[in-house]
């Protein structure tokens, strides 16, 4: 269906991508601004055939598109979607979400988002002992011809997410070596990768994957970020 896009959605790990050369050049500088958008190039739409579109949706459909599913769409096409959330008195919140997904962020304003994170339960052992961070695991598992690379981004506690790490580190080393060729390739790869993960487990401020982890999930986390239970599913999943 066509909503009046001119650019893909960025993933988490496409935002860590993003980000990882950011933080490193100048992690504490405000005015440094991420800005998605200009990977992109917009191209023009058909504002009636969209509007035809967004009406057609239902209201669970509409809700998800508007707060996961927004970035790239045009202001024209954001128009159109706000006022179909006007016409059906839906949460005012919702549109909120669709102006974060189309918008650039200084890292002090994805920290405050990253804030929010930080002090609900571990979505892994429900405690609320430690402040909350983000890793990524790298799992590799080979049958001969055949090896996949499963990359995951995770939220959760420090310890948790040692555990995370090892649990992707083990399964590697027991099932990654087999392929022919990748194999021993990807879980050299993958080894490297979550050993040098688990040391920023432990950050007390947000690190790129927590932050990666904000930026794909922005228009959700502007829409509920004053409702504690759906932020904590949303790191549940």
């Amino acid at each position: 269906m066509y909503l009046g896009r001119s650019n893909k959605k960025v993933t988490a790990k496409q935002a860590a991508v993003i980000l990882v050369p950011v933080l490193r050049k100048a992690p504490n500088v405000a005015s440094n601004c991420i800005d998605t958008s200009k990977l992109f190039m917009n191209t023009g739409i058909d504002i009636e055939f969209v509007r035809q579109n967004y009406q057609k949706m239902t209201d669970e459909e509409l809700v998800r598109v508007a707060t996961q599913d927004s970035t790239g769409l045009t202001p024209e096409a954001q128009e159109v979607a706000k006022k179909e959330i006007q016409r059906r008195k839906l949460d005012r919140n919702i549109i909120q979400g669709i102006q974060a997904q189309n918008r650039s962020y200084t890292i002090e304003e994805i920290d405050k988002y990253c804030e929010i994170i930080q002090k609900l339960n571990c979505p892994t052992c429900n405690t609320s002992s430690q402040i909350l961070n983000g890793t990524m695991t790298v799992e590799v598992v080979s049958y001969v011809f055949l090896t996949q690379y499963k990359e995951k981004i995770k939220i959760g506690c420090p310890d948790c997410l040692d555990r995370a790490n090892n649990a992707a580190l083990t399964k590697t080393v027991a099932l990654g070596w087999w392929g022919i060729p990748w194999g021993i390739i990807r879980t050299i790869q993958s080894i490297i990768v979550n050993l040098k993960n688990k040391k920023t487990n432990h950050n007390d401020t947000p690190n790129v994957f927590l932050r990666s982890f904000v930026l794909s999930k922005v228009g959700l986390l502007e829409t509920y970020k004053d409702d504690k239970e759906k932020v904590q599913q949303l790191i549940s999943v």
